[in-house]
C-alpha cells in the first residue's frame, strides 16, 4: 500500500471522538443483562466460590486472548467484519457473513429482555405494587395461586399473559409492544449516527448501571439476611471441580459474555487510530466485565438472602435467567422500604444494560453493510434505520401471548453453535491462514511490541481446543437431551389453562412442535452454512495480500508472504513423522530425507547421522 492510500484510509474511516468512548462502548457491549442475572445463578450452580475457579482460567485462556486478537485484527484493518475475512483470504469471507447472521439473530430477540424490564420499570411508579399479594384478585379462579406466589402469578400470568404453548399464540400484548417500539427507537437514536452517536451515548449508558449497582450494593448490605445470601453464592464446594459441566459452563458464559465473535468488537476496533495499544484496551474490558458479573452477584445474592428472611423462601431455591429478575428480586423488593424507588433504579439499570449490549451488536451488522459499494452511497441514517426496520418485524413475534417460548427458542439455538463455529474458524483464519508471523508484526506495529510467548500458545492451540471441545460438548448435549422447553400451566390448585393439570412449581416440560424443531436446525445453519460455502466456492480465487501499511515498510517490518497450502502441510508432517521415526532407528545407520512439495524448505536432500 503507497502512503498515500493509506492515509486516505484512514482519514475516510469514522472515527471515535476519545479513547475514553471506545473504552466506554466496550464496556457497554461486555457487560450485559447475563452478568446480572447468570452468572450469579451459574455460580450458586456450580459449587459457589468454588466456580470462580474455572471462571477465571476460562477468563484467561480462552476469554482474553479471543478478545484481544478481534481487537487487533479489527484495529490493523480498519473494515467491517465481512470485508476483512475475504481481505485476509476470499474463502473466508463466509467467517464475515455468519458473523453478521449471528448479529443478526441477537439482536431479533435480545430487545425483549429490555421491554420486559422498560414495561416492570413503568409499573415501578405504582403504589402499591402491582406484584404484592395485597393486590390478588379474589374473584379469580387462581386467586389461592396468586397467594402462594404473587410475584411469578403476576409475571406470567398478567404482565406477559403467557399461553399454554408455543403454538398458541394468543395474539399481541399491548403494553410489550409499545415497550418494543420505545425500545427500537433508543437503539436507533443510539447508533445512527455511528461512533459519534455511540460513544455520546456510552457516556451514560455504561456509567449510569455501576451508580446504580453501587447504590442497591449499599442497600442490600444493609438489609437484614444479607450476609447468609451472600455465604450461599461464595461458600464454595470444591468437589464441583472435577465435574465437567461446571468447565463448561464456565467457558460458555466467558464467552458469550464477552461478545466475541459477533463481529462487534472488530467494528469497535476498526474506529480507532491504527497506533493504539489495543492489549491495555482487551485487559481492561474483560477484567471490567468479569469484576461487574462478581460485584452484580454480591448484590443480588443480598437482596435473595433478605427475601429469605422475611418470606421464608430460600436463596438455594431462587431462579435462573430472567425468572431471577422478574420474580426473585420483585419479591424481595416488595418487602423493603421505599419498594417503588428500588424497583425502579433496578430496572432502569437492567434497560441501559440491554440498550448497550444492543446497539452494540446492530453496529456488527451495520458496519459490514456500509463497507459494500451499493451501501457507501446510501446516508448512514437511512442505512441505520432499514436495519432497525426490518429487526423490528422479526422480532414483533416477541410481543405475543407465546413470546416467553420464542424468546428461548431464539436464545437456546439462535447464538450458542454458531458463535462457537465463528470463533474456531477465527483462530484458524488468523493463526494458520493470515499467520502469526505477520499477526504478530501487526500488532507490533500498532503497540511497539511484541505479544508475550503466551498469547501465541493461547491464540495457535488452547483457545481453538477448547472452543472444538465446548463446541463438540453442546452438540452432543442438543443431540442426547430431548428438544424440550417449559410451559406455564400454573399451580396445582388452580390451573392456569383448562383442561391442563398445574404442578408444584407451576411448569411443565414439553416437547418443541415439529416446526419450532425445523425453525431451530434453520437458526443454528444459517450463519454457519456460509463458511463451507464460500471455502468451496471461492477456493481457487486469486488471493490479493493484504497491502502493508507504510509505516511498517519504512521499519522494515515486513514479513514473507506464504499462503495456506493443505499439501504443503500435510507434507510437512510427513517429513517430521518420517524424521522422528529415522532417529528412533538403530545405531550407525544413516537415512536421507527428501523434502518434495514443500515450497519454503529446502528441496536438497538432508543426511541425519544417529
Amino acid at each position: 500500500m503507497g502512503k498515500e492510500e493509506g492515509q486516505v484510509n484512514e482519514e475516510n474511516r469514522a472515527r471515535w471522538g476519545s479513547h475514553l468512548e471506545f473504552l466506554l462502548a466496550g464496556v457497554g457491549l461486555a457487560v450485559g443483562t447475563g452478568n446480572v442475572w447468570r452468572f450469579p445463578y451459574l455460580a450458586q450452580k456450580n459449587g459457589g466460590g468454588a466456580f470462580l475457579v474455572p471462571y477465571c482460567i476460562m477468563l484467561a485462556v480462552e476469554g482474553v486472548p479471543l478478545f484481544f486478537m478481534e481487537l487487533a485484527l479489527g484495529q490493523r484493518l480498519q473494515q467491517g467484519s465481512i470485508k476483512i475475512w475475504s481481505g485476509v483470504r476470499p474463502y473466508l469471507k463466509g467467517i464475515g457473513i455468519a458473523q453478521v447472521v449471528v448479529s443478526f439473530s441477537m439482536t431479533v430477540y435480545y430487545p425483549a429482555v429490555m421491554m420486559w424490564c422498560m414495561y416492570y420499570f413503568y409499573l415501578s411508579f405504582s403504589n402499591p405494587l402491582p406484584w404484592v399479594e395485597s393486590e390478588c384478585d379474589p374473584t379469580r379462579a387462581d386467586f389461592e395461586c396468586c397467594k402462594n406466589d404473587s410475584a411469578k402469578h403476576y409475571y406470567y400470568v398478567s404482565a406477559l399473559q403467557v399461553t399454554s404453548s408455543i403454538s398458541e399464540n394468543g395474539g399481541f400484548v399491548n403494553g410489550m409492544v409499545v415497550c418494543w417500539v420505545i425500545s427500537w427507537v433508543l437503539t436507533y437514536a443510539c447508533l445512527f449516527k455511528g461512533p459519534e452517536s455511540l460513544g455520546k451515548a456510552a457516556y451514560f449508558t455504561a456509567t449510569f448501571p455501576y451508580v446504580v449497582l453501587f447504590c442497591l450494593f449499599c442497600r442490600g448490605v444493609s438489609l437484614k439476611g444479607a450476609g447468609n445470601g451472600i455465604a450461599v453464592l461464595f461458600t464454595p464446594d470444591f468437589s464441583i471441580l472435577i465435574d465437567p459441566n461446571a468447565w463448561m459452563d464456565a467457558a460458555g458464559q466467558i464467552f458469550y459474555s464477552l461478545g466475541t465473535g459477533f463481529g462487534a468488537l472488530i467494528c469497535f476496533a476498526s474506529y480507532n487510530p491504527i497506533k493504539n495499544n489495543c492489549l491495555k484496551d482487551a485487559l481492561f474490558i474483560s477484567c471490567v466485565n468479569c469484576s461487574t458479573s462478581v460485584f452484580a452477584g454480591i448484590v443480588v445474592y443480598a437482596v435473595l438472602g433478605f427475601r429469605e428472611a422475611t418470606t421464608g423462601v430460600e436463596v438455594e431455591k431462587a431462579e435462573g435467567g430472567p425468572g431471577l429478575a422478574f420474580i426473585a428480586y420483585t419479591t424481595a423488593v416488595a418487602e423493603m422500604p421505599l419498594p417503588q424507588l428500588w424497583a425502579a433504579a433496578f430496572f432502569f439499570m437492567m434497560v441501559t444494560l440491554a440498550l448497550n449490549s444492543e446497539f452494540g451488536t446492530v453496529e456488527a451488522c451495520v458496519t459490514p453493510l456500509r463497507d459494500f459499494k451499493m451501501f457507501a452511497k446510501m446516508p448512514r441514517e437511512l442505512l441505520c434505520l432499514v436495519v432497525c426496520c426490518v429487526m423490528f418485524l422479526v422480532g414483533l413475534p416477541m410481543c405475543c401471548r407465546n413470546g416467553l417460548y420464542v424468546f428461548n427458542l431464539w436464545d437456546n439455538y439462535s447464538v450458542t453453535i454458531p458463535l462457537l463455529c465463528v470463533g474456531l474458524m477465527e483462530c484458524i483464519g488468523v493463526m494458520w491462514i493470515y499467520g502469526m508471523p505477520r499477526f504478530l508484526k501487526d500488532i507490533e506495529y500498532m503497540t511497539g511490541s511484541v505479544p508475550h510467548k503466551y498469547w501465541q500458545i493461547c491464540w495457535k492451540w488452547v483457545s481453538p481446543i477448547l472452543l472444538i471441545i465446548v463446541l463438540m460438548s453442546s452438540l452432543i448435549k442438543k443431540m442426547i437431551i430431548p428438544e424440550t422447553y417449559e410451559s406455564f400451566v400454573g399451580c396445582k390448585d388452580s390451573p392456569a389453562h383448562e383442561g391442563i393439570p398445574g404442578t408444584e412449581n407451576w411448569n411443565r416440560k414439553i416437547a418443541f412442535t415439529w416446526w419450532a424443531q425445523c425453525f431451530a436446525a434453520l437458526m443454528v445453519i444459517a450463519p454457519v452454512m456460509w463458511i463451507p460455502i464460500y471455502i468451496v466456492w471461492k477456493r481457487n480465487a486469486e488471493v490479493v495480500p493484504i497491502p502493508y501499511l507504510q509505516g511498517m515498510i519504512d521499519q522494515g517490518m515486513v514479513v514473507e508472504e506464504k499462503p495456506f497450502d493443505i499439501g504443503y502441510q500435510v507434507e510437512k508432517i510427513k517429513i517430521i513423522i518420517f524424521r522422528r521415526r529415522a532417529n528412533s532407528g538403530q545405531n550407525g545407520q544413516s537415512y536421507v530425507v527428501e523434502n518434495t512439495g514443500a515450497k519454503s524448505m529446502n528441496s536438497n536432500q538432508s543426511e541425519n547421522n544417529v
